[in-house]
């Protein structure tokens, strides 16, 4: 993998990491791995890609797919992944609930079956006039 690719996976975890509002260290207390890896990671000085296990704990933490991270690393195309619907639903549901606009009284808790997503979502859509998001449903 090149240097660039690193880069660019980095750029992305910084932004992520950015959007959400977090320090380097307290993304390591909530996935229990190293700050200084993070920012090599971030920063480009790292030269391989995080191991499965690691990509999945940054992904889950960030709220996005694997697919989305190996992308970014230059592993993938966008031409190349193949998105299933439950992954649809899934990533536009992370949208919605990751929006700082969006209400929805208590925080959930626990895993949502795919039927409730969809509705979340089109309550939302409904509520915020974003309609284009259920062109994808």
């Amino acid at each position: 993998m090149s240097r660039k690719n690193v880069f660019k996976l980095g750029e992305f975890l910084k932004i992520l990491r950015e959007k959400k509002g977090v320090s380097l260290r307290e993304v390591e207390r909530d996935t229990c791995i190293s700050n200084v890896y993070l920012s090599q990671l971030e920063t480009g000085d790292r030269q391989r890609l995080p191991t499965p296990e690691r990509l999945k704990k940054i992904a889950n933490y960030y709220n996005v797919t694997i697919n989305e991270l190996l992308e970014k690393a230059g592993y993938l195309e966008s031409k190349d992944i193949e998105e299933t619907y439950e992954q649809k639903v899934d990533r536009i549901f992370s949208y919605v609930t990751n929006d700082p606009n969006f209400k929805f009284g208590t925080r959930l808790k626990g895993k949502c079956d795919l039927e409730v997503k969809k509705f979340i979502i089109e309550i939302y859509c409904r509520a915020n006039g974003k309609k284009e998001l259920l062109k994808d449903l």
